[in-house]
């Protein structure tokens, strides 16, 4: 990957991803994240969902180049007491794209917290 701060674009999705360029077959589009509590560590050959996931928000993904960069607002309210220590990008039809486990963040109903994840293909 070029850029360091891409988040790899896991195997599931680059299954549909290349089935599409070879056949022409259209792709669902980006259109979640989710949110989650697992600390289990992210394997883009094997993952397909989060570990343990609480909350799925719409989003849309902006393409620059060879990047598609997400952003995602999750709110305290939507935590809740959840230690929130997972999230993922998730296509309209389900298919997993991309999943990052991050230090354990804590909210107040009051508090929000803003993900941009950048895809690399």
């Amino acid at each position: 990957m070029s850029n360091p701060i891409a988040t790899p674009v896991f195997t599931a999705y680059r299954r549909q991803v290349a089935l599409s360029a070879a056949t022409g077959v259209a792709i669902s589009p980006i259109a979640f994240m989710a949110f989650g509590t697992s600390e289990k560590p992210a394997s883009p050959d094997e993952d397909t969902a989060l570990g343990a996931e609480f909350a799925r928000i719409p989003v849309v993904g902006v393409v620059n180049g060879v990047n598609v960069t997400v952003t995602g607002v999750l709110t305290g309210a939507l935590a809740g007491t959840r230690r929130v220590t997972e999230m993922a990008v998730f296509t309209a039809g389900g298919t997993l794209v991309a999943r990052r486990v991050m230090k354990p963040k804590e909210f107040e109903d009051f508090t929000e917290l803003e993900i941009i994840m950048t895809l690399e293909y």
